[in-house]
């Protein structure tokens, strides 16, 4: 093998990497085997040229320095960037680098978070849903301000009324205003997460899409239910216990 990569590529490589240029060593490209460095400078491809004869990779030019770095002198990237390196690694097929960074304290909190997210059935969509809302609605919205209400309910009690509707829809009755249904619902889930540390997890997502944002616990679901007159026991009103949240997305600040 060795003697094909000598054959087709001189010792010194000239590199064209998403239109941004590098000057390296045959032997710094080959140095870990089993990536995609290396097999494209193994004599076994056909590696295209740009116009000035150099060798053309599709990839992200300005990141391209920390994966010639880590050839080199097996050095990582700093650590605030390390996450949008760790693509470029996966990317190359540099396992070792990858699972380097996969150490770094802000990447094995970004594993924990979403491992975190994995235990609420729709999380994902539901983060979605809540900024489409706010997308489709930003045109119409005078105000300095949008809220929405979300409901969480962390597990879903067995009704004592057989009339009571389990798949009711969640409201909120605030006093002299009109009842008014809340836009999404989460829930159950099987960990003891609260329903304020899913709410919390909500709104830390939310501001690292770059929202502006408040939340706040606003009461229980207003949703009831009267026995019927035939109730074997005493009459009794059952409430559904679902908490609501509201989260406000302040446009001025």
């Amino acid at each position: 093998m060795e003697g094909s990569v000598e054959k087709k590529f001189p010792p010194v490589i000239e590199l064209n990497v998403g239109g941004k240029h590098y000057t390296t060593t045959l032997l710094t490209l080959v140095k870990c085997k089993d990536t995609m460095l290396a097999a494209m400078f193994s004599g076994n491809y056909d590696v295209k040229k740009d116009q000035h004869g150099r060798y053309f990779i599709d990839a992200d030019g300005e990141n391209f320095h920390y994966i010639l770095n880590y050839l080199r002198y097996g050095e990582l990237p700093p650590k605030e960037i390390a996450p949008k390196i760790y693509r470029e690694a996966a990317y190359f097929g540099l396992q070792r680098m990858v699972e380097e960074l996969e150490k770094h304290p802000s990447f094995l909190a970004r594993i924990h978070r979403e491992s975190f997210r994995a235990q609420f059935p729709g999380y994902t969509k539901l983060v979605n849903s809540i900024i489409n809302k706010i997308y489709q609605e930003s045109s119409k919205n005078t105000e300095t301000i949008s809220s929405i209400m979300v409901t969480l309910f962390a597990k879903d009690k067995k009704p004592k009324l057989e009339t009571f509707d389990k798949n009711h829809w969640c409201t909120m009755k605030a006093r002299n205003k009109k009842q008014t249904k809340v836009d999404f619902i989460l829930g159950p889930w099987t960990s003891r997460t609260t329903e304020k540390e899913v709410m919390d997890c909500i709104a830390y997502d939310l501001k690292e899409r770059g929202f502006n944002l408040t939340k706040e616990a606003i009461g229980q679901c207003s949703y009831k239910c009267d026995s019927p007159p035939d109730y074997p026991g005493e009459a009794t009103v059952e409430n559904c216990p679902k908490a609501i949240y509201k989260i406000t997305f302040h446009w001025w600040k």
